[in-house]
């Protein structure tokens, strides 16, 4: 009794694992579609109006195209940023603020250009620490730098998230 029991979970195990579908995300498709990265190297993201949106933008451009461009873009990425600057202090006896947070949040909309609809959309939100001196342009330098780190790290967000959806 006990091994038929056994062999029924065996069965029905291998039938619900049968049905599963493990594809590798940057490999090869199974099913003869193209590969992500040429996929990928069909979307575009068009101008934003803020510093911290094109660094977001750039890095995106480099993530989907590798820096050589979109010869026929068939996806637009859409994206909106926006950056908050938050200043800590790092002991109750520091009398000026002694740390920062930059928070970097982007929202994003993918359009499909064939017939301009919305296929994915969400917000991705990335933050970098800074420390702050006595120093005035130390400090704005290095908030642009905990700027462009938070950047750095949505647009991968954002990546993973696009690659993700044009990979169903």
């Amino acid at each position: 009794m006990r091994s038929r029991i056994v062999a029924i979970a065996a069965v029905s195990a291998a039938l619900t694992l049968q049905a599963c579908v493990f594809q590798p995300l940057y490999g090869p498709s199974a099913d003869g579609r193209p590969d992500i990265a040429s996929t990928l190297s069909a979307v575009t993201v068009p101008e934003v109006d803020s510093r911290v949106g094109q660094q977001v933008r750039n890095r995106l451009l480099f993530l989907f195209q590798g820096g050589r461009g979109s010869a026929a873009p068939q996806y637009e990425l859409r994206i909106r940023a926006a950056d908050a600057n938050r200043q800590i202090a790092a002991s109750q006896q520091a009398r000026t603020t002694t740390a920062g947070t930059v928070s970097v949040t982007v929202s994003y909309d993918l359009i499909d250009l064939s017939n301009n609809t919305r296929i994915d959309g969400g917000s991705r939100v990335g933050n970098a620490a800074y420390d702050r001196t006595a120093q005035s342009f130390a400090n704005l330098r290095a908030i642009r730098d905990a700027e462009n780190r938070a950047a750095v790290e949505v647009a991968e967000q954002i990546r993973l998230a696009v690659a993700a959806r044009l990979s169903r």
